[in-house]
């Protein structure tokens, strides 16, 4: 089981340039990707997508991709001395009519749009360098996919737990509504009594009149069905193989509740509703968990 949150970076010196990656993600319905930072080529993109699309399903990641590169020659400077020098014919009249009180340094002339582009090529590095680049990005995704994984393995601890508490409940709950059948016989045979008095009871019909009525308010298949999808809700998470847990979970959970406020409804004991309530929460538990696991 994998968490969607997952944190890693790490920082690179080579001899030619430096490197800062880092991998962040966060919950997300579908697989969503951010890049930010300077020096990230088409190459580098395309790598780190690649490893996405292998390795994870869902999950909003954020990627952080400073290149630094130390030698001349992969630096692209650009200076428009046409603009600049016609710039400067512009303000030249000013400066004689305002004196020196108007007087524009150098940085703040290159910081005008145009005048003064300063970049870096990635792609002019030698295959040597992009080897390292790439086994520095894999080095990190790494890191990244076993944080998601550790933090998996917590909530995964978590959910089995809520998952035993829910089959203590729901066991409690199967002894609990065969001593409320009993209990609606006995019911039913009292209010006879009493409204019959020295009549002579027919007990065959009084057995099918209670029948009928612990029929209607049986919550026995309600039982087995919450049950039911416990034990498959506890297989699937246990299960390594399903890329696609998180989604195939909450719908589960969507099951149990329905069941839990089926049973609500038909059934009038006490107890019984002690224990649903603690199942609901339980429930409740689970899909907020499931929404973090992949």
């Amino acid at each position: 089981m994998k968490s969607m949150t997952g944190f890693a970076q790490g920082r690179f010196n080579f001899k030619d340039f430096s490197l800062f990656v880092s991998f962040k993600s966060y919950n997300n319905r579908y697989l969503e990707t951010n890049f930010r930072g300077s020096g990230i080529s088409a190459a580098s993109e395309k790598l780190i997508k690649e490893m996405f699309k292998d390795k994870l399903q869902r999950g909003k990641v954020e990627v952080v991709f400073d290149l630094f590169q130390r030698g001349s020659r992969q630096w692209d400077i650009k200076l428009n001395t046409g603009l600049l020098e016609e710039i400067m014919d512009k303000i030249a009249p000013l400066q004689k009519k305002y004196g020196p009180g108007l007087n524009l340094s150098l940085d703040s002339l290159f910081k005008l749009p145009m005048v003064f582009h300063l970049d870096h090529d990635p792609e002019l590095l030698s295959p040597k360098d992009q080897l390292k680049i790439k086994r520095a990005i894999a080095m990190i995704f790494t890191s990244f996919l076993e944080s998601r994984r550790q933090e998996g393995r917590c909530i995964l601890k978590d959910l089995l737990a809520g998952i035993d508490k829910i089959e203590k409940y729901s066991k409690s709950i199967h002894v609990r509504e065969r001593d409320f059948e009993k209990e609606v016989f006995r019911n039913y045979r009292k209010k006879i009594e009493k409204f019959v008095k020295d009549m002579p009871l027919d007990e065959k019909r009084i057995v099918q009149e209670a029948a009928i009525s612990a029929d209607k308010t049986s919550i026995a298949e309600e039982i087995n069905r919450l049950r039911t999808h416990t034990q498959r809700l506890k297989r699937l998470l246990q299960d390594k193989h399903i890329a696609t847990q998180g989604r195939e979970a909450d719908f589960l959970t969507q099951e149990m509740q329905r069941e839990t406020h089926t049973i609500a409804a038909k059934t009038s004991c006490l107890d019984i509703h002690r224990q649903i309530l603690l199942i609901r929460r339980e429930i409740e538990k689970i899909r907020q968990q499931v929404q973090n696991i992949e």
